[in-house]
């Protein structure tokens, strides 16, 4: 069973019919647009999302310009009730940073989730969870050494009932976030029976972190929770210019996907 998603027509209609689009939660809309790009995968066009220069999370309040961008979405309202259902789902998608893209000190990437919007992040850590990913510019445990904003380590950000603490929980990976102008596959595979989560870049298995999700079994998965800016919540975060990054070809199937 999969479900895929494209961008085209993004915020019509018929384009939130086919994602579920939730509106509860969402923010930097005027930062998300649609791009055309024939040669992306799944055949453009692709959303371009913009980070301005000093951007954090929409909760700074002294951030010199809004950046990046979040939405939720909902299997059940995209007619795929059964994946909400699933013990285990694959989560696959594309992303392109141009070269000489400035990361920063880190920043966050889509993944999925489960509950209630807004009980799966920002330390309310209720009957919720969300496995979106980050970069960093510093090593976090299972990460490559020499992390840098030019060259950023890696990780899987969590958030699930058993997290104690206001932030997320850092898992690292074996890969590094390309800044070269180049599309990038980056696949998740999260087991809310077990716990388990497994991530593939480019096709290569980089993460496999046994039991990370406690506490998730009696919660079901909601969606795609699509949610990329820099931070953190200050400024210290931002890039030192605008910048753009560029997704595209989504899927979510209760196998592995890989290349489409």
């Amino acid at each position: 069973m999969t479900w895929s998603g494209q961008f085209t027509g993004y915020t019509g209609s018929a384009w939130q019919s086919s994602w579920g689009y939730v509106p509860q939660g969402s923010f930097g809309q005027a930062q998300l647009s649609e791009v055309s790009e024939p040669a992306a995968p799944g055949g453009g066009p692709v959303l371009q999302v913009e980070y301005g220069k000093g951007s954090s999370a929409n909760t700074c309040g002294d951030c010199p310009n809004p950046g990046g961008g979040q939405f939720y979405t909902s299997f059940a309202s995209a007619g795929q009730p059964a994946l909400a259902d699933a013990s285990a789902l694959y989560l696959r998608y594309y992303v392109k940073f141009p070269a000489g893209f400035d990361f920063g000190r880190g920043g966050k990437l889509p993944g999925l989730y489960g509950g209630l919007p807004g009980q799966e992040s920002g330390g309310h850590h209720g009957q919720a969870f969300s496995t979106r990913y980050m970069w960093r510019d510093h090593h976090i445990a299972g990460s490559p050494d020499h992390c840098s904003s030019a060259a950023p380590c890696s990780e899987v950000y969590l958030y699930s009932p058993h997290i104690s603490h206001g932030y997320g929980h850092d898992i690292g990976g074996a890969w590094r976030w390309q800044g070269d102008g180049q599309w990038h596959m980056i696949e998740q595979r999260a087991d809310r029976a077990t716990g388990d989560i497994t991530v593939w870049y480019d096709g290569v298995q980089v993460l496999s972190a046994a039991g990370a999700l406690g506490g998730a079994s009696g919660i079901p998965f909601s969606g795609v929770l699509f949610s990329t800016f820099f931070g953190g919540h200050d400024t210290s975060w931002g890039p030192a210019r605008a910048e753009y990054a560029y997704f595209a070809d989504f899927a979510v199937s209760t196998s592995y996907i890989a290349a489409s």
